[in-house]
Order: C-alpha cells, then structure tokens, then sequence
C-alpha cells in the first residue's frame, strides 16, 4: 500500500512539474514574422502563458500586405526567396498559395534621363553579369574583398567588349548597376557588400516565387493554423499586447526578468524572446538593455549591416506599360542630372530610383524601388509633393516610349524613418569581415542557471540567408525550440 501512495505521489509530481514548466511566464517583444513563428509554436506545443508584446498596430511586423484598389500589396516581403529548404515555401506550396516564376527577369532598355538610352539587347548583356554563379568569385583575386570590386572588373571588360556604348555614359550605367543590386542587399554600395558572404550565402533556387493574388502576410495565417482551417487557429493575435513599444530589460537579478514599455505598463518573465530589428537594436541596445549584453553580441549589432530599400506602388485604371512579359525598366541617371539632383535637398532622394517592374497577378499596379540611403530621403519629402514629383518621374523616364496616364493611387513604403523598424533587411559588410561580426553572436541567447532567459530571434540572427522572411521565420522556430527543450 505503502509502495503504491509513493508511486502516486511520484506521478502527480511529475505532472505538476511538466504543468508549471509549461506555465512559464515567457514574453515575445515583437510580433513580426520571427516573433509569430515563436508564439505560434509555443501555443501549439502547450505553452498557455505567452504573451506578445507588439510596438505597433498589427502583427506582420516587415510583413504587411495592405489593400490598394482592387489589389493586396506586399509594403514589406514581396517574394518568396527561394524553393529549396524554404520553410515558407515548403508551407504554403502545399496550399497552393504560391506560384513560381514563369523565367528569367527579361530586361527592357536602360532608360536614361537625358541623352541616349541604353538598348535592350546590350541590357541584357549586361544582366548576365551581375547574376554570377557563386563559384564564379574568386576571392583571392579581390583586394578589397568587396562584391563591387568584383562587378566593376567585370564591367570594365564588358565595355570593352561594347565599343557601341558611349564612354560617358559607362560611369552612369555602373551606377544604375550598383543600386540595382543593392535593392537585394539593402547596402549603400556594392564597395559595402562583403563577397565571401554572398558566396556562402547558399542555394534557394527561384527567388521570385509570388502569392498570385494575394500577398505576403498569407505566411501569417499559415503560422497561426488560421490556413488551411480557421477553426484550428492559434490564440495569438488573442495574446498580443499592441501599441506596447518595449523600452526597458532588466536581467540583472536571478529572479525574474524586468520588461517596461513606453506607456508606462510593467511585465515579468521568465523567458524573454527578443525580435526586433537589428536597425532597432543598433539605435537602442545601450537604452534596452540592463546590464550591457555581452561584447561578442555588441560587436554583431554595431558591425553587421542593415541597410535601406523602398517601393513606390502607382496604381492605374489601365496599364499603359507591356504585359506579355516580366521585365526591369532601369533608370539611368546622366553624370550631369545627378551632380544637380545632389544640390537639391528636395529631389536628392529621387537618385535612389533602380528599376520599375509590374506586379504578378495584379496587371493595374506599377511598382518602383529604391536602394540606399536616397529611400529614407524619400520618405521624408511631404506627401502631395512627392505624388507629384513621382507622376513627374515616371513621365520624364518613360513617357517617350508610351502614353503614360494618371495614377489613382501612388502609396509609399515608409520602413526606415519608422522607429520601430529602422531599416529593411540585413547584409554583411566589408566591416563585418574585418571586425569578425557574426549572425551566430547575435542569436547567442543570454544565460542564467544553464537555462536561456534572453533569447535573441529575426532574420538578422540567422547565419544562412539572412535578409528574408523564411530567415526570420526559421529563427522564431529555432529559438521555440530552443526554449522547450531548456525547460523540459
């Protein structure tokens, strides 16, 4: 008898200690795709004391698809970066949610802004250069280690090669290049951009795999179990605390960890999963953090590199631009209207224009991006004037080829001048490789009793392709993991 009430005390122990590991406190700070990913995985595995902690409106984070007329348009993630070991393709291609690209991105003429355009057959010569294949890099024949080094050898032998294209103009055509470039890799200049890290960078695949007609906030349905059956949906919109900007994380003492927010409101947790931006933590890690997080982790905030793209959506009743095909229109700017856009702070930010390109599924919507620090520029200039400046634009560049009409709408991404992004997507520098700043050091978690009471989460803490939405979501998954197994 005796045996048997032991035994039985023996099991409710256990049970309760299995219950209270899976009532830790445990706070998300951030609700974008990294931090959905984690709240979701931890809800699905029986953790029932989440709570979410969302600076802004809405979940989504770098991931918002908004309503533009009859159309939903990506503002952040747009396409799916690939089809091999992609945890968003591998979710949503079983759906049917995805479709991938039909072929290569054709090029139409380089369209200048004063003097002669560049025809498309010697564009799409010169696209095949910049889209390498990884082994084709050779490091040790790069001084500077920079992928711009490499792109501007191979340029100069390109013009060689095309005696047809005028002298003057082969400085404007490397800067257009440049920028076109730079709107995957978020920098400033290819000269920023670190050729080993592309070339280790890894396999995807297609890279422009799209959400037919609907967008890039699908994945976070999908993550929530409200896709494929609503009924099956994960509790943590419900869990979600939003306008709650996180200011304060006190780690200090072995109890629990001390979070404040900017509307004064307290929270204690026993796990903390941070997933803000790196752009955030570069502008705030010394005010968020108590005490200062670990110098290794320092060094990968202030040294790896998070840069600064835009997108400029013109809806229109009809397109006036081709439909048979999908193609880059690029902007190339004279040597001369550049040294005068530069003296003009109101249209300085228009020298960050690369290319224009129509959205799959969606024939009314004409979309321009930006690269480098021009896009935060643009987001700065007052509103009707920059609707103006850009119907202005778009007439200027195209409008000797085709009968450009008025836009209905032009709607403008806004995420570098938002406090609670800073930025866009992460990429490794030149100074990354000088100073050894790694992913790996960032996602390193702070620990206290061989248990992780500060995780870190977002794209920027992934080591292999890095700058996407399946990145961040992968690290959420990764750091969910990490946590249950820590506590079981």
């Amino acid at each position: 008898m005796m045996m048997r009430a032991t035994f039985f005390i023996l099991i409710v122990s256990c049970v309760a200690f299995v219950f209270c590991d899976k009532n830790a406190k445990i706070v998300i700070v951030g609700a974008g795709a990294a931090g959905t990913a984690a709240a979701s995985k931890l809800l699905e595995n029986g953790f029932t004391n989440v709570t979410i902690l969302e600076a802004q409106d809405r979940i989504g984070g770098r991931v918002w698809t908004t309503k533009l007329g009859e159309y939903w348009a990506d503002m952040g993630g747009q396409w799916v970066h690939g089809d091999i070991n992609n945890v968003v393709f591998d979710m949503a291609n079983p759906l049917g949610l995805v479709q991938k690209s039909t072929g290569n991105i054709s090029f139409h003429k380089m369209y200048s802004s004063s003097g002669p355009d560049i025809s498309k057959e010697i564009a799409t010569k010169a696209a095949q250069i910049f889209l390498p294949e990884d082994e084709e890099i050779d490091l040790k024949s790069l001084t500077t280690g920079s992928i711009g080094e490499y792109f501007v050898n191979r340029f100069n032998e390109f013009f060689k090669a095309h005696p047809e294209i005028p002298a003057k103009q082969h400085q404007s055509i490397l800067n257009a290049l440049n920028l076109l470039i730079m709107t995957g890799d978020a920098a400033n200049s290819w000269f920023d951009v670190s050729a080993r890290a592309i070339k280790e960078y890894g396999e995807v695949g297609d890279q422009r795999v799209n959400w037919k007609d609907k967008g890039y906030s699908t994945i976070l349905d999908i993550l929530m179990k409200k896709i494929p059956d609503p009924s099956k949906e994960l509790p943590v919109i419900n869990n979600t605390i939003f306008n709650s900007q996180v200011t304060k994380i006190n780690y200090e003492n072995d109890g629990a960890v001390k979070l404040s927010t900017s509307n004064g409101n307290k929270y204690e947790a026993d796990h903390v999963i941070f997933t803000c931006s790196l752009g955030v933590l570069k502008a705030d890690f010394e005010k968020i953090f108590t005490p200062s997080l670990p110098e290794k982790k320092i060094n990968a905030i202030k040294y790896l590199g998070f840069g600064h793209v835009a997108k400029i959506f013109l809806l229109y009743d009809e397109p006036w631009w081709e439909l048979d095909s999908y193609f880059l229109k690029v902007f190339l700017w004279s040597d001369e209207d550049r040294a005068e856009l530069e003296k003009d702070p109101e249209r300085k930010w228009m020298l960050g224009l690369t290319y224009a390109i129509p959205v799959e599924h969606k024939p009314k919507l004409f979309c321009l991006w930006l690269a480098s620090d021009y896009s935060t520029e643009m987001e700065k200039i007052p509103d009707e004037l920059f609707k103006n400046q850009t119907i202005g634009l778009v007439n200027r560049f195209f409008g000797r080829d085709y009968n450009i009409t008025l836009p209905n709408e032009i709607r403008r991404t806004m995420w570098n001048t938002n406090p609670n992004i800073r930025g866009t997507y992460s990429y490794h520098s030149i100074e990354s490789d000088k100073l050894n700043a790694k992913n790996e050091d960032l996602e390193e978690p702070i620990m206290k009793n061989n248990k992780p009471i500060i995780q870190f989460a977002g794209e920027a803490t992934e080591p292999y392709q890095y700058g996407t939405v399946h990145a961040a979501i992968k690290s959420g998954f990764r750091e969910a993991d990490r946590l249950m197994k820590s506590i079981k």
